[in-house]
């Protein structure tokens, strides 16, 4: 029993400073935040950072693994697609947008992985290699069987690029979305905009295939 409670608590502890360290990272930066800082804010001593992480570089990267490991799920799963490359690339755009603006997240995680885009650094790489990467396979062979080309096509790089740039732009902007465009009273609904970027996107792959068609 005893065990049982030590290894609840350590856990907890290992929460709480993960949670902290989250908010002082986003909050100040990397190189800025401090080691009191994070574990003023956990209820934790500074031995417990050590403990857990080793220092603050570990504890950042293992931030960042966690967000990763959580994100991993707007990924859709084959089972979750079916039918002909058009049908596919349908089910993928309204999974990946469900997941993406039905997840709750904390405030600070935007903040920091804006902060962390803008400066990369060794600590995103499960996130490239979890989400980003997978996410980007995906999406860019469904995108080359609908155009019609090798997944290595830099035209497939554009056009996956134009996708997920749209669902990213909803998803960061949907609070102030009426504002940002008075024409529509009310945000849409997930379903409004998986609708109408599979249509947007579907129009834009077909130009793109029928002028490649033309062309070459």
């Amino acid at each position: 029993m005893a065990n049982t409670k030590n290894n609840s608590a350590t856990q907890e502890t290992r929460r709480k400073l993960l949670q902290a360290a989250g908010e002082v990272f986003a909050d100040r930066g990397f190189h800025a935040a401090t080691i009191k800082q994070i574990t003023d804010r956990a209820g934790a001593s500074l031995a417990s950072v050590n403990y857990h992480f080793q220092d603050k570089a570990e504890l950042y990267a293992a931030v960042l693994r966690r967000i990763a490991e959580e994100v991993a799920e707007v990924i859709p799963p084959d089972d979750q697609m079916s039918g002909d490359a058009t049908a596919r690339f349908r089910q993928f755009i309204h999974y990946f947008c469900s997941r993406l603006m039905g997840r709750e997240k904390p405030a600070w995680e935007q903040v920091l992985m804006a902060r962390e885009m803008a400066e990369p650094t060794a600590a995103l790489e499960p996130l490239y290699k979890q989400v980003v990467g997978p996410l980007s396979e995906k999406l860019s062979a469904l995108i080359a069987e609908l155009l019609r080309a090798s997944p290595s096509d830099p035209a497939v790089g554009l056009a996956a690029a134009s996708v997920l740039g749209q669902c990213v732009y909803y998803m960061r902007h949907r609070r102030l979305f009426s504002r940002m465009h008075p024409q529509m009273d009310v945000p849409p609904s997930v379903e409004q905009l998986a609708g109408h970027i599979t249509a947007f996107s579907l129009a834009g792959i077909r130009a793109a295939r029928d002028r490649r068609g033309r062309e070459g």
